[in-house]
């Protein structure tokens, strides 16, 4: 039997510490290895592999972070995927299955006071179609302001 296999899915850099340092703690004293996967939704008008830096740059950002977090705190190295995809909650759970994850890991940020009640649609498709266990970490207000 493998390691078990813990996914942050990361979708901006300001979740990008408190999700590492969760799945960081979650894998603490478990030989488990730790991916970051960020997705970058492309539209329609674009095709999947069109050739743009301007596309990625952000998501590489974010998974730079990822990894200086998960180093700084942990002491741990991890793993790092950039994906490109139409819909990124379809993304994240199909990468979450192909990968064998045990755990994935995700934020989801109160954008409005429906917020409050509902979880976006990337988080409520990742939570009802992923093949393994899902965490959605909910910022306290303080730290959203």
């Amino acid at each position: 039997m493998s390691d078990p296999k813990v996914m942050v899915a990361l979708g901006d850099v300001e979740s990008v510490d408190s999700l590492i340092q969760l799945a960081c703690q979650l894998s603490k004293g478990m030989e488990c290895e730790v991916v970051a996967l960020h997705v970058v939704e492309v539209t329609e008008s674009l095709p999947l592999d069109a050739e743009s830096e301007v596309l990625d740059q952000p998501g590489k950002e974010i998974l730079a972070r990822a990894r200086e977090t998960a180093a700084k705190c942990f002491s741990a190295e991890i793993t790092t995927s950039l994906v490109r995809a139409r819909d990124a909650g379809e993304a994240i759970a199909g990468e979450a299955a192909d990968s064998h994850i045990d755990l994935l890991v995700m934020g989801h940020r109160r954008k409005s006071p429906l917020g409050e009640i509902l979880l976006g649609s990337t988080a409520q498709h990742v939570a009802r179609h992923a093949s393994c266990r899902v965490i959605i970490q909910i910022p306290r207000r303080a730290e959203q302001n």
